[in-house]
């Protein structure tokens, strides 16, 4: 029906009834099939099927439903028909490639959340030859703003020409226009940004500006992505020896003789 925030909202504000009765506790865990769900006094509409789809957003097309400048923006490539999609993330407007669309509110959200570390990876087209200092700094990690650092990242040099460098840049964050900073702080001269890849989802051969719904095996490895991040506060797992024990620390004692 809404977004979360607006969703959280209208419980607080005793919108929503269960088989009558108000409810202003968010996450009370309802039955669609045995209970009736009401909001504002008209029944919730049956949840349809989740969507899943990936995007080759174009270079000039802001990730967003509308514009008040008229810019073009996302929804013009998304289908007419269907449950309510939303973009998983977003791209700068000068930035091409994968961008992904759910109607799958938990599973976007995990995706999003810094928390999960989802790995993004970016082809940057450079139009001068970056140095190697340059390329060693951009894994090690970038301060781009005051008190704004990268965390380290993987690089690899992917095409040399004598006019462009390729460079594959894959990390695990993504702040507001992070890359186009991150190269700006090293000088590295940026002449165009794509996303390739998301996750375990890459962009392939999908042609700019075309939309296609991501196959089931690719919907599973995104969900399990997201399940086996760990969550905050949860110790580190012990590392395994090739033969599969776990390593324990000894706490130290008296040595025998």
């Amino acid at each position: 029906m809404a977004a979360r925030r607006k969703c959280d909202r209208l419980i607080q504000e005793g919108e929503v009834r269960v088989d009558g009765a108000i409810v202003i506790e968010p996450g009370t865990r309802v039955d669609p099939d045995r209970q009736r769900v009401s909001v504002g006094g008209r029944p919730l509409p049956r949840a349809q099927a989740q969507a899943y789809y990936a995007l080759h957003k174009p270079v000039g097309v802001l990730t967003t439903m509308s514009d008040p400048g008229g810019r073009p923006t996302v929804k013009s490539y998304l289908p007419e028909k269907g449950p309510r999609l939303f973009p998983v993330g977003r791209l700068d407007g000068d930035t091409s490639g994968l961008l992904l669309f759910t109607s799958d509110g938990e599973l976007a959200h995990r995706l999003m959340h810094p928390r999960y570390e989802i790995p993004k990876t970016y082809h940057l087209s450079l139009s001068a030859p970056p140095s190697p200092r340059a390329l060693a700094q951009l894994g090690l990690g970038v301060e781009y703003a005051p008190g704004e650092t990268s965390r380290p990242a993987r690089v690899e040099i992917l095409r040399r020409e004598p006019e462009r460098t390729l460079v594959a840049l894959t990390i695990a964050e993504g702040r507001n226009r992070q890359v186009r900073r991150m190269c700006a702080a090293l000088g590295l001269s940026l002449e165009a940004l794509a996303r390739v890849r998301v996750g375990p989802v890459e962009l392939g051969d999908l042609a700019a500006g075309a939309l296609r719904p991501l196959a089931r095996e690719e919907v599973a490895a995104l969900r399990n992505a997201v399940a086996t991040a760990r969550a905050p506060g949860e110790a580190k797992r012990r590392p395994v020896t090739p033969g599969g024990v776990r390593r324990t620390r000894r706490k130290p004692g008296p040595r025998r003789r």
